[in-house]
């Protein structure tokens, strides 16, 4: 108490739900040098495992983009709905709250300070003393995420030390870190053999958050062991299909069919 009589306190965490809603009302995003890179769509996701896919270009990053709010709507609105609380990634007071509830995996990316930091688990660390997280908690924490992603035999190494497994899986781990409520992923795999990419999705699909990813890899989303609900295939910059992986499988794969004989037939 202070000699005014009021007392201070820190103001008190907001719990993070065990899922979120997001729902794209004809959100649709144009890039500055003006081209499109996703039509006006609507959708809702509530499903825990929700996979995109589609050809380079087709529009998958853009979507994810939107759904993470690290790209704003250019058409339309975007909205993240959590417990009570519904959020505009427009604007600056709720982004912050969504930086919190949504982990952002971008392939193999890891923080530039990273590579300066003495090892990765000082890395870590330091990025969640900054958000105000216990000595105490993050060591918890990071015990309990390098344990889990197989990189507690590495802990004390440098970020580029790091094989492009390691990196991958890293990348996972410090979005898991502030414990989101989920995570939206591009590529969490991209560029592994099939050994790397196993290692990667079971360490991903076996922590129990709710996960919306991007992904090339069609084997792996119809593995009944990674439990995905619902798939998407993007294609010219619009949803055009929306289903199990199975079915999502099929349609893409004769869409790619259908594109190759186009594209011969022109050539001819």
């Amino acid at each position: 108490m202070d000699g005014m009589g009021f007392s201070f306190f820190k103001p008190k965490e907001l719990p993070h739900p065990a899922s979120l809603t997001f729902t794209l009302d004809q959100a649709g995003h144009a890039y500055d040098d003006g081209h499109v890179g996703l039509e006006p769509t609507s959708l809702t996701i509530t499903e825990k495992r929700v996979a995109i896919i589609g050809l380079n270009g087709a529009g998958k990053s853009t979507l994810l983009g939107l759904l993470d709010g690290s790209l704003k709507a250019s058409a339309g609105t975007v909205t993240i709905v959590g417990d009570d609380e519904h959020l505009d990634p427009a604007s600056k007071h709720d982004l912050k709250r969504i930086d919190d509830l949504v982990g952002k995996v971008r392939r193999e990316e890891i923080p530039n300070s990273f590579y300066r930091a003495k090892n990765i688990s000082e890395a870590v660390s330091e990025a969640l003393k900054k958000h105000k997280v216990p000595e105490g908690e993050r060591l918890a924490r990071i015990g309990n995420l390098f344990a889990h992603f197989n990189l507690a035999q590495v802990s004390k190494a440098k970020a580029s030390e790091l094989d492009s497994e390691k990196r991958h899986l890293l990348a996972i781990a410090v979005a898991l870190s502030f414990n989101p409520s989920a995570i939206v992923a591009d590529e969490p795999s991209k560029g592994l053999d099939e050994i790397g990419t196993a290692h990667v999705a079971r360490a991903l699909f076996s922590y129990d958050k709710q996960v919306i990813f991007a992904t090339h890899d069609t084997d792996m989303i119809r593995r009944p062991e990674y439990a995905i609900d619902r798939t998407l295939v993007l294609d010219d910059h619009r949803i055009v299909f929306d289903g199990t992986p199975q079915d999502a499988v099929s349609f893409y794969e004769d869409l790619i069919r259908g594109k190759y004989k186009a594209a011969k037939a022109a050539a001819e």
